[in-house]
Order: C-alpha cells, then sequence, then structure tokens
C-alpha cells in the first residue's frame, strides 16, 4: 500500500478508535499529523483532537487497534509529549509502547529513558533507565513510574546539581515527588562527592518557595562565629513531618530546635521548641510555640490575597519570659505592571500581640509599597516604604526594627559566577542611614555563597550553601 494511503487509513481508523469514549460522554477524536502533510481535502473532516501523531511512516489495523509508527515520531496529548524512532501502541487500550530510546515530557518534567510504556487514557506510564529533570530537579533511577500528579522513582538519585558527577546527591530506594510541592525519599543516603555523608530511613523536603535541604550549611558570622547548620525532615505520613536544625556556633554553642508539622494545601500547623536567631542576631528561645499559618489566598475574584498567622507559645530571652500570642492578618495585591520592565508591589496588614509578663496588648498596623526595574538581564534597582506603627514590642526577636523605612538598591550580574548587591535602609523618622549592606554572591558551580557586610553595623557574614533546592 502506497505510504500516503496509509497514512489516510490511519486517520480514519484512530478518528474512530484511539480516543475510546466512555459510554456515558463523548469526546473529541484525535488527529494524526504526520511528517508527510496531510491536506485538508485529502483527510477526513473531523473535530479538533487533543491526541496529535506525526511520523514519517504509520500503520494501524483497524481490527485489532494495532498503531506503528516510524521514523521522527511526535506524539503530543494536552501538553504531553512523546519522542522516539519507532512507537507501537493499541487504540482500543490507549496505550503505546518504545523498547528503544525515547522522551517524555510535560510542562513540571522532561525525562528520556527505555522501554516506555505510556496509556494517554488513564495519564499514567513507566520507563526504565531514566534520566531527565522534574522541576528544578535532576533524577536518575532504575524505573519511573509516572502518575497525573506524582512521580515515583525505584532504585533513583536527585540533585539540583547539574553535573555529569554531581558535587553531591541523594539516593533512595524510592523517591517520591509532587511537583511544586514535595518529595519523599525512603532508605535515603546523603552523598558529597563519592563519599555518603549520613543517612536516613525517610527524608521529606519541600521542593516549593522556602524548601530547605537537608545538606550541611557552613558560615561565619561576626556576632556568633563560625557556624555548621543542617536541616532535617522525617515524614511521619505524606502531610505529617517531624524535623530538627541542628546548628553549632563557635561563640553561640549548640542551639538545635526541633518540631512537628502538618503541611496542608490550604494551611499548616505545628508545634515548635528550641533556639531561634532572626537576621539581627536577636535569639529566642521557644518551650514551645504552636503556630497555625493559613497560606495566600485569593479574595474572591480581586486581584489581591490574604494570609492569617496565629501563635502562641513561651518565649524567653536572656531577661524575661512570657506567654506570647500573635495574630496577623495581610493583604497583597497582585504585582501591579507599570510597564514591561517595571512592577509596583503593595500589601497591608494587622497584627496583634499579648505578652504575660507585663499584661500588654498592642495593635500593629503596617503597609508596605516597593516598585522594582530591570534594566536589564544584569541590571535590577529596587525601592520601597514600609510603615510599621507601634513597632515597640516586649521581645527584638522578629521585630520590625523602625516605624517609617526607606529601603533601596541593587543587584548587577558581572558574569555567570558573580553578582553583586547593595542593599540601603533609611530611617525617616530619626533621619539616618540604618543600615547599608554590601554582597558578592558567587557561584560555585553546584554550590553558591554569598559574603555580606554590613557597613553600619560593622559585620561580616559569610555562608556556602548547595544549590536552592
Amino acid at each position: 500500500m502506497p505510504n500516503n494511503n496509509k497514512i489516510i487509513l490511519g486517520l480514519l481508523a484512530l478518528t474512530i478508535v484511539f480516543s475510546a469514549p466512555h459510554a456515558s460522554q463523548a469526546q473529541e477524536p484525535p488527529t494524526i499529523q504526520p511528517a508527510q502533510a496531510v491536506t485538508a481535502e485529502q483527510a477526513p473532516q473531523a473535530p479538533k483532537a487533543p491526541i496529535v501523531i506525526e511520523a514519517d511512516n504509520l500503520s494501524f489495523s483497524d481490527e485489532t487497534g494495532d498503531i506503528r509508527a516510524e521514523g521522527n515520531v511526535v506524539i503530543t496529548n494536552q501538553g504531553q509529549k512523546v519522542e522516539a524512532e519507532l512507537v507501537n501502541g493499541n487504540a482500543k487500550l490507549s496505550e503505546i509502547w518504545i523498547n528503544d530510546e525515547a522522551q517524555f515530557s510535560q510542562p513540571d518534567s522532561h525525562l528520556t529513558g527505555h522501554h516506555t510504556l505510556y496509556n494517554y487514557k488513564l495519564k499514567t506510564g513507566s520507563m526504565e533507565n531514566v534520566k531527565g529533570k522534574i522541576g528544578r530537579k535532576y533524577v536518575a533511577g532504575d524505573i519511573i513510574n509516572i502518575y497525573p500528579e506524582q512521580y515515583v522513582i525505584d532504585h533513583g538519585s536527585t540533585t539540583n546539581c547539574p553535573a555529569k558527577v554531581p558535587d553531591y546527591h541523594v539516593s533512595a530506594d524510592k523517591i517520591e515527588i509532587w511537583p511544586g510541592d514535595q518529595m519523599i525519599a525512603y532508605n535515603a543516603k546523603f552523598w558529597i562527592g563519592n563519599k555518603v555523608i549520613f543517612s536516613l530511613p525517610r527524608y521529606r523536603q519541600s521542593i516549593g518557595e522556602g524548601g530547605e535541604s537537608s545538606f550541611p550549611r557552613i558560615g561565619y558570622d561576626s556576632e556568633q562565629g563560625i557556624y555548621i547548620k543542617q536541616h532535617i525532615d522525617y515524614p511521619l505520613t505524606n502531610r505529617l513531618s517531624a524535623y530538627a536544625n541542628l546548628d553549632y556556633y563557635t561563640k553561640a554553642d549548640f542551639k538545635p530546635s526541633f518540631g512537628i508539622i502538618q503541611r496542608e494545601e490550604n494551611y499548616s500547623i505545628g508545634v515548635a521548641q528550641g533556639h531561634f536567631l532572626d537576621d539581627d542576631d536577636n535569639w529566642i528561645k521557644k518551650e514551645p510555640e504552636f503556630k497555625l499559618t493559613y497560606h495566600p489566598r485569593q479574595l474572591g475574584r480581586m486581584p489581591v490575597s490574604y494570609s492569617f498567622t496565629a501563635i502562641y507559645g513561651k518565649w524567653t530571652d536572656d531577661d524575661k519570659t512570657s506567654w506570647h500570642q500573635e495574630y496577623e492578618l495581610y493583604f497583597r495585591h497582585n504585582p501591579i505592571k507599570l510597564n514591561d520592565t517595571m512592577n509596583l508591589y503593595l500589601g497591608t496588614g494587622i497584627e496583634h500581640i499579648r505578652e504575660s509578663y507585663d499584661n500588654s496588648s498592642q495593635n500593629i498596623f503596617k503597609f508596605d509599597a516597593t516598585v522594582d526595574k530591570r534594566w536589564s538581564e544584569r541590571f535590577n534597582t529596587w525601592v520601597g516604604y514600609h510603615y510599621t506603627k507601634n513597632n515597640e514590642t516586649l521581645f527584638e526577636y522578629d521585630s520590625d526594627d523602625l516605624s517609617r523605612e526607606l529601603v533601596s538598591g541593587f543587584t548587577y550580574k558581572i558574569d555567570k559566577m558573580n553578582t553583586i548587591g547593595v542593599r540601603h535602609s533609611y530611617d525617616l523618622d530619626n533621619k539616618r542611614v540604618e543600615d547599608v549592606d554590601y554582597t558578592w554572591y558567587r557561584n560555585l558551580h553546584c554550590w553558591q555563597a554569598a559574603i555580606t557586610y554590613r557597613a553600619e553595623r560593622d559585620q561580616i557574614k559569610f555562608d556556602i550553601s548547595t544549590t536552592r533546592w
């Protein structure tokens, strides 16, 4: 049969069979677009299809539903793509299988492997001897199982280091990844180079914003001395975790903290105990503290999101102990685009604090406005105004230092390895400079270093850690 006839036959048959609709719900039939193009006059007219197959040669059995696509095969369906040289499948089962190398990609991943099996109807599949990337993580494994919202890797590894032989990685018997949410590894081993530095029966890591790596961090602080920090997150269930921060400072000694946290889609709730340090070198001991955080959520159809935090716990510093209550409601406007390179960020909120130490109660009102400007791919600037009414609190820990603050700064990327930044803080009430921070960021390939000089305080801070996960 001539090739064009074979292609047309495939169009006719797959339009009928490959979509495999449920009896109770009709579905749009798929479209096949071979590399040898079929015009609208040549092909039967059909509704726009969610599945598209491109190939140099295509054959199809109307009786069995078997499909064979060969040469530059590309199959796409609702953001998913499979690429290979030879693909077999069955339209009645909505399945394809590939023995040789294939590539599977969708918005959150790109994987390469062998012995691929995939079901387009169920959106499930598997690949062997796989390598690739899921979100920001580079992954590899003997087998990866693909589900609509999850990946499961058997005898695999993961890292944020793109090197062929990564400087650091985590290996595990099984790794479960929910893109943009979390990762859980079972019988996890932590490697630096070719050495295992420690292992855990189970390990959890958030891979959303603010996720922390369990690889040790080292650094120096003029106030605290040389330090070594390590964060460990042990999953009890998919959402419930026990964690510990094992921090040692040459000047402050061993300052651990630990807790349990339940992380849900819209909120998290937990209890923490131990020693905590803020960015201004203020220590607090929590004995313990209960915390509820309601994650940012859109306010109806308005371009505004809100978040809520409630804290209750026993706080102790060098001078006093108090049962501390804190409740904060904060609203943020979605970024306002002033032009192609400039955005305005607005926020406002109220915080209520109560202390048993002196039976005090205070309401703190906040307003924040920041404009950033991207002048080029290398150069970025910003200026912001922060207002805090009633900012005098019992504890200095994590409090706002200034009532009215004007901040400005810039970052400039010198090259792919080096970036410099300056942050300037001005006290509008007392008309004086509060802080000027100069920071040099150094990309160490799979590690990152930052050195900051706080000029007004004559302090130096240095930190080196793995590339942010």
